[in-house]
């Protein structure tokens, strides 16, 4: 007979050596196999693809495709998955056709903005994004644009970029100086100096009498020496700071050293003529006159606007043509990605080789804008084509536009003598202040 005792010593030591055969088998590593399955290689996964995108450019005029059409080419060289659609909504009441479209949330990516009333009847109706945000985080540098974003800043923010823009330079005839035996403009003219400079070149009398400049009755042609200290704005409703400028331009048509001011007011395309002609040594003017000198038969070249004072060399004033991002933008980061292109220095270069004039303007750009032809390649001309800073001829404000109107009603007053230079001032100085009360 089998003793019990002995029965259940056994089964307790086989059932601890069977717990401790278990653990070791969890805790070792199972055999390698002798014969592993061959390695899947990897598939590298697809790249993802941009997706494809239509920006859609809302510009006012058919010359905006000989201009535009290069700078979109360019671009989808660099970003192939972007089209970019350009609308013409016509030039005429741009601003208001313009602001329809934004206000029924026309699906436009860009627009341009051609002007301050524009630009000013955008922002107040909440049309435009702000482009700081955009703007700092593409290391756009706001101060390569000649100080144009920061006269259109408002509340701290800024919501255009310029693009291409126009300024006042002097032209002036090269054979004319040179057969009177004077110095030609430069790039370092105060207002007086070049005053004296237009009386020493004119020469003659009669038909063959050559006068030292040409003013056209712009209000822009006189008035506007005086903001070049960066102290003095139209916008204001104080002007008498104009008193000097008025009185030595109207005391030069009274010695016939220009010819009469307000003479061509009804047609202003006389100028060109004027200065065709070849008896006009000078003529202070936009930088779009380039077309009319071209076919001029004398040497021209370009100086440097004349300033208030030597420490305001390099100073000019006009206008830029800038792009915006519309609220109702249905790719905005694009848009801002293709604005940070046109107006950047790659920009810069294609819109030079057209011949207008960037807004940033590089030595690469004015290299290409003088291998145009539309302008000399003299160095006093590369100067004056590269100003320090570009003030606004009317700056943004709330009454800007009835301003303007007040100073160009007053301007033709007085050159046309109808009112004293002193009373006409009086009278800008009391209009535009009853406004801005």
């Amino acid at each position: 007979m089998r003793n019990p005792k002995i029965i259940f010593i056994l089964t307790i030591l086989i059932l601890v050596l069977s717990f401790t055969v278990a653990c070791r088998a969890d805790d070792e590593p199972p055999p390698a196999d002798p014969t592993p399955p061959p390695a899947t290689p990897e598939i590298p996964p697809e790249p993802l693809k941009p997706e494809t995108v239509t920006l859609r450019w809302a510009v006012g005029g058919r010359d905006a495709y000989l201009y535009y059409r290069p700078l979109i080419a360019a671009y989808k060289e660099i970003a192939p998955n972007v089209t970019i659609e350009i609308v013409d909504l016509g030039e005429n009441d741009w601003n208001v056709v313009a602001q329809t479209h934004l206000v029924g949330k026309h699906e436009y990516d860009i627009i341009n903005v051609y002007d301050i009333h524009g630009y000013m009847m955008h922002v107040n109706a909440d049309l435009l994004y702000p482009l700081d945000d955009f703007a700092a985080s593409r290391d756009i540098t706001v101060s390569d644009y000649k100080s144009i974003p920061e006269q259109f800043t408002i509340d701290g923010s800024f919501y255009a970029l310029p693009f291409f823009c126009e300024f006042w330079v002097v032209f002036y005839n090269m054979d004319l100086f040179d057969a009177a035996e004077i110095e030609r403009p430069d790039n370092q003219m105060t207002f007086e100096a070049w005053v004296e400079k237009i009386k020493d070149v004119t020469q003659g009398r009669g038909d063959d009498k050559i006068r030292g400049n040409f003013f056209d009755p712009l209000r822009s042609t006189i008035t506007l020496f005086g903001i070049l200290d960066g102290i003095h704005t139209v916008n204001d409703g104080d002007y008498d700071f104009l008193l000097p400028y008025y009185e030595a331009i109207l005391a030069l048509e009274d010695g016939d050293y220009i010819p009469p001011i307000f003479g061509v007011e009804q047609d202003r395309s006389r100028s060109n003529p004027f200065w065709q002609s070849g008896r006009i040594a000078q003529m202070n003017t936009s930088t779009n006159n380039t077309a009319g000198s071209v076919r001029a038969g004398f040497n021209w070249g370009i100086a440097s606007y004349p300033v208030p004072t030597s420490s305001d060399h390099g100073n000019a004033f006009g206008k830029a043509t800038q792009l915006a991002i519309p609220r109702s933008a249905k790719h905005p980061e694009e848009a801002m990605d293709f604005i940070a292109f046109v107006c950047g220095a790659q920009g810069a270069r294609i819109i030079a080789s057209t011949g207008r004039i960037p807004a940033m303007m590089t030595d690469a750009a004015l290299d290409r804008l003088i291998e145009t032809g539309r302008f000399p390649g003299d160095e006093i001309t590369r100067g004056a084509l590269s100003p320090r800073k570009i003030f606004l001829e009317q700056p943004p404000g709330e009454f800007a536009e009835e301003i303007d109107l007040i100073l160009t009603e007053v301007h033709l007053d007085i050159i046309s003598r109808e009112v004293s230079i002193e009373d006409g001032i009086a009278l800008m100085n009391e209009r535009v202040s009853a406004i801005l009360r």
